[in-house]
C-alpha cells in the first residue's frame, strides 16, 4: 500500500493507494501544514509542521496527531525546552536515530530535539551569524525563516540549513555552533536536499535564478563549502521551488519550475516540471501535467520503484512511470476548493 501526504493550505490530506483504487481523508483541518517528516527507523512515528500552529506528532502513521513543542502550559514556569514560534516552517527527522528531530521556524530559529519532540535544544548560536543581518523574506522583508534542513546520511553530526532568503549555513556537531555562508552560495535554496549514495554532496533548487542568470540549479561536492551551478535549459522558467532525487541514482532529479515567483506563487498562475538526466541539460517534462493557473507543484519518488515520480498542484495528482515521458493524471477524489490552495509538500511512505 502507498500513502501520500499531501500538505495543502489549510489541512493535511491523506491518499491511500491499495491495487490500483485510492481514498483520501484529511486530518489537522484548519492549521497551514509547511512540511511532514516520517521517522527514518519508524514509519509510524510521523511529525508534520504548520504556519501559526505549532508542530504536530502522530505516533500511528498519521490517524491521529498531537501538539507537541510547545514553550510551556498557560502559568507553568518556562524551562527553555520548548520552540518558541507558533510559525514553525519545516520539519526533518535525523537519519537512523529513532525520535531524533529537527524543526525550524519563522523568526529564523533551529531546534533538535533526542525525545521524539517532547523537548528542544534550541540552536542559539544560529542567531549570532554575521549574515543575519541580511535575512529577509521578501513578502514579510521585515523576518525571514528555515526554509529547508538536510540532516546528513553518513555523518550524524552534520546538518545543512537553508535560510529564506539570506543563507545556507552549516554544522558539523550537532547544532551547537555554525559555519556562517560560503562565498559563492545559493542565497535563496528553496529545496536543499541530500542523497544517502553520495556523501558529502549538497542539491539545490533555487530561486537565485530568477535574480542571478545561470543560478537556477547548483551541487556542492565538499559539504557545502563551495557551489557550482548548471542551469543550461532552464532560461525559460529559472525561478526552481520543489526537487525530487531518483531514490538509487542522484544524477537524475526533477525540479518544479516557474518564469518568476509571481507566476509560481500569485498572479498570472504558470509553473511546469523539468528533469535532468546526467550531464544532459534540463528538460522540460509536463505532458499531462495541468500548468496554466497552477501554482508550483511539490514531488515526490517511489522509493520501491526507482523511476516512477509523483507530483501534485492545485489541480490535481500525477504519476510519471519509469521511463515514460508522460504524466498521467491519479483518479483521486479532488475537492473545488483545492483548486486555490498553494500545495506544500509531498511526501510517500510505502509499505
Amino acid at each position: 500500500m502507498k500513502t501520500f501526504f499531501l500538505g495543502l493550505e489549510d489541512r493535511l490530506l491523506i491518499v491511500k493507494e491499495e491495487n490500483g483504487a485510492y481514498s483520501s481523508e484529511s486530518r489537522l483541518h484548519g492549521t497551514q501544514p509547511t512540511h511532514l517528516a516520517i521517522d527514518s527507523l519508524n514509519s509510524m512515528l510521523i511529525y508534520c509542521s504548520t504556519f501559526g500552529h505549532g508542530l504536530w506528532r502522530s505516533i500511528d502513521g498519521g490517524e491521529t496527531w498531537t501538539a507537541i513543542g510547545k514553550v510551556t502550559s498557560y502559568h507553568q514556569p518556562d524551562h527553555g525546552k520548548g520552540i518558541r514560534s507558533p510559525h514553525v516552517t519545516f520539519v526533518a527527522s535525523q537519519p537512523d536515530k529513532e525520535g531524533n528531530v529537527w524543526a525550524g521556524t519563522e523568526p529564523s530559529a533551529i531546534y533538535y530535539s533526542e525525545d521524539k519532540g517532547e523537548s528542544w535544544r534550541e540552536c542559539k548560536s544560529v542567531q549570532n551569524l554575521k549574515s543575519k543581518v541580511n535575512w529577509q523574506f521578501p513578502p514579510r522583508p521585515y523576518t525571514s525563516h528555515v526554509r529547508w534542513i538536510t540532516p546528513s546520511y553518513t555523518d550524524p553530526s552534520a546538518v545543512s540549513v537553508s535560510i529564506e532568503f539570506g543563507a545556507l549555513i552549516r554544522s558539523f556537531d550537532g547544532g551547537h555552533t555554525w559555519k556562517d555562508r560560503p562565498f559563492g552560495s545559493p542565497l535563496d535554496a528553496h529545496t536543499l536536499l541530500a542523497h544517502p549514495n553520495q556523501p558529502g554532496t549538497l542539491y539545490a533548487a533555487c530561486g537565485d535564478g530568477f535574480m542571478i542568470k545561470g543560478h537556477s540549479y547548483a551541487e556542492s561536492h565538499d559539504d557545502g563549502e563551495t557551489w557550482n551551478y548548471d542551469s543550461e535549459g532552464l532560461e525559460e522558467h529559472p525561478y526552481l521551488y520543489n526537487m525530487v532525487l531518483h531514490p538509487h541514482d542522484p544524477n537524475e532529479k526533477l525540479v518544479a519550475a516557474a518564469a518568476s515567483p509571481s507566476t509560481g506563487h500569485h498572479a498570472s498562475l504558470f509553473s511546469t516540471i523539468y528533469r535532468k538526466q546526467g550531464d544532459q541539460k534540463w528538460e522540460e517534462l509536463s505532458d499531462g501535467v495541468e500548468c496554466e493557473g497552477a501554482y508550483l507543484a511539490a514531488l515526490a519518488a517511489d522509493q520501491k520503484d526507482p523511476g516512477c515520480f509523483y507530483a501534485f498542484n492545485n489541480f490535481g495528482m500525477y504519476r510519471l512511470n519509469a521511463g515514460e515521458r508522460h504524466w498521467s493524471q491519479l483518479p483521486v477524489e479532488w475537492e473545488t476548493e483545492f483548486r486555490n490552495q498553494h500545495p506544500s509538500f509531498l511526501i510517500l511512505k510505502t509499505s
